[in-house]
């Protein structure tokens, strides 16, 4: 006597021959698949992967719960511990085996959805659905796995290159996250690195010197560029004595980035907590990044030194343009290194606009090239490299609206001393900006730089930025003296070259 057969299961054993019920079942097994990886091989296939997938799926959406909910209830304290280089390679690990475990159970489902005998109508549907669920679930884990692992190498790689900077004290400055003002030293190396691209360089100058003043307290920015030929006192550092005056661009050579540091404190006043240093390349790059940063010219540019040729008009610049735009000299009227600081800040207010606009930031690919330029070309002081600072710092940028970011140039007036073009401050004019800052205060320019023309003008203008509106806790800006030229960041102008 034969033994009774167990009960057919309708999806595990099919009546193959039932076209119509084949064809629910396809799209059946092929949907749960694509909304929890596992279902499909629990009701139709390998149990033991069944099981396997779907406790990790589980395991996957409660871990992505969880750091939603501490996202949400503590985000400055969550994001310091995911954005760790080690964190990120465990959640780049995590989700690429992740990826793959959705990719066997993608196939497989394939396999058992039995398209021989589903309706030829449907076959092409499920089909779709099936590649969809493969590109859809398996490409966002890939997709996640990539982007943590090259934060992950960014992070190492700028912790890798890191500079210390030491106080007025001479002990080295330790900073956590960011908190409340803090003052940041930007130095533009023009030594090239050694690319041979950029032609035989002599000394290691700071021809750029910005110093940022980030307010949390006045939601502002503003950011102080230093001309090169600046003729001051520069304080001892490393083995090098102090000078009753030289150029400022000399404290890169006689002591590195710390050098710079300690030179910018004492003409300013202010303690500068983070430095970074950035080389050619690094302009090259990061212009690069953002798909290049648009300017407009009223007269056109020819400059054989750092060969920049544009004619009037709109350009985006990017690469190698966009470096040559920023040091050209001989392109502008008087071939001043004043003019270039005036220059340089058309420049940055429009790579501000763009770096804040949606096509910036909402971009992570575009975001994560920005950073790998920053990284590849960049020294960090020991501070700034910290994942802390840098994610609380990006949370203050990110609030600061572009009528309270203000580019200004450091008071100077031409001299000639002992047969050298120099500059000297005007320490008047500058007490006042500095005071301003040290008692975190929006700043307003009331007058264009030398090569800025505002709304498209013949001549440079002394037309004042529009007013940032008073805070609450930041109180009314401080319009500074007609001597500080500059602009805000919202206020669009176009530079003036020599050629007409």
């Amino acid at each position: 006597m034969t033994s009774p057969r167990a009960p057919r299961s309708l999806l595990r054993d099919p009546d193959a021959s039932a076209t119509a019920f084949m064809t629910k079942r396809a799209w059946w097994l092929v949907g749960l698949n694509l909304l929890v990886p596992g279902s499909a091989q629990l009701l139709a296939g390998s149990r033991r992967l069944g099981r396997f997938a779907l406790g990790t799926t589980l395991v996957f959406w409660a871990l992505v719960v969880v750091g939603l909910l501490a996202a949400l209830i503590g985000r400055e304290a969550i994001i310091p511990i995911i954005t760790m280089p080690v964190v990120l390679w465990t959640i780049a690990v995590v989700l690429g085996l992740y990826g793959v475990l959705w990719v066997i159970c993608a196939v497989d489902t394939y396999r058992l959805s039995r398209l021989a005998r589903v309706s030829t109508a449907a076959r092409v549907g499920v089909s779709l659905l099936a590649v969809a669920a493969l590109v859809i679930a398996g490409g966002a884990a890939f997709a996640g796995a990539y982007t943590a692992g090259v934060t992950a190498s960014i992070l190492a790689q700028v912790s890798s290159n890191t500079i210390d900077i030491t106080g007025p004290d001479g002990k080295p400055v330790t900073v956590g996250p960011i908190t409340g003002p803090v003052n940041i030293l930007l130095v533009g190396d023009d030594s090239g690195d050694g690319n041979a691209a950029y032609g035989s360089r002599g000394e290691t100058l700071n021809d750029v010197t910005i110093l940022i003043h980030l307010s949390p307290v006045s939601n502002s920015v503003t950011a102080v560029s230093i001309p090169r030929d600046l003729y001051v006192a520069q304080p001892a550092c490393g083995s090098s004595p102090a000078l009753a005056q030289a150029r400022f661009n000399t404290a890169l050579s006689r002591g590195g980035l710390n050098c710079v540091v300690a030179s910018a404190s004492a003409l300013t006043g202010l303690p500068i907590q983070y430095a970074a240093q950035i080389e050619f390349d690094g302009v090259v790059a990061m212009s690069d990044a953002v798909g290049g940063v648009p300017v407009c010219l009223v007269t056109g540019i020819n400059d054989p030194y750092s060969g920049l040729v544009l004619p009037p008009g709109e350009h985006t610049l990017q690469g190698g343009q966009a470096l040559a735009f920023l040091r050209t000299r001989h392109g502008l009227s008087t071939g001043s290194d004043l003019q270039r600081i005036s220059n340089q800040q058309v420049f940055l207010s429009s790579l501000m606009r763009t770096i804040k606009s949606s096509n910036t930031l909402g971009n992570p690919l575009k975001v994560i090239a920005l950073a790998q330029a920053a990284a590849a070309n960049m020294k960090l002081s020991t501070g700034l490299a910290q994942t802390s600072t840098m994610v609380s710092m990006a949370i203050a940028l990110r609030s600061v609206p572009l009528d309270r970011i203000a580019f200004v140039q450091y008071p100077s007036s031409p001299a000639t001393v002992h047969g050298q073009s120099v500059t000297l401050p005007s320490t008047g004019d500058a007490a006042v900006l500095m005071t301003a800052l040290a008692a975190d205060q929006a700043v307003v320019v009331q007058k264009l730089g030398g090569a800025a023309v505002a709304n498209g003008t013949a001549k440079p203008s002394a037309t004042p930025a529009p007013s940032p509106s008073a805070t609450p806790n930041g109180g009314v800006p401080v319009p500074l003296p007609t001597s500080i030229s500059g602009q805000a960041a919202d206020q669009s102008t176009c530079s003036a070259g020599q050629t007409g």
